[in-house]
């Protein structure tokens, strides 16, 4: 179900690049200028913690977020805890989100957490 969930992403992904593209190019038409904040509502660190290789839960969060005007920047799975705080400073995340299924993800989370 993983597979097809990425494949339906990918298939979707420039249809919704599109509709932002067009949503901007019309507030230029009509004079509105474009900054930051209207390209995205905020900026968001997805990743697996260190340990796990679960990752549909963050790929549909991902992908929500991501059709909701939200820049997902996604680490992928097994991603050291140094990473994800090194990504989340670098870029000026608004929200940090963790993944993980098994048992030892719980503790991992909480290191990168505090």
């Amino acid at each position: 179900s993983a597979r097809v969930m990425k494949k339906a992403v990918a298939y979707l992904v420039p249809f919704m690049e599109k509709e932002k593209e067009e949503a901007l190019k019309k507030k230029m038409e009509e004079g509105i200028e474009i900054t930051e904040n209207d390209r995205f509502h905020g900026t968001v660190v997805l990743a697996t913690v260190k340990g796990d290789v679960h990752d549909i839960g963050k790929n549909i969060v991902g992908v929500v977020l991501g059709c909701n005007n939200f820049r997902v920047i996604d680490l992928g799975v097994m991603t050291p805890s140094q990473k994800i705080i090194e990504t989340a400073k670098k870029e000026k995340a608004d929200i940090i989100g963790l993944s993980g299924l098994i048992t030892p993800s719980l503790d991992e989370m909480i290191h990168v957490a505090k």
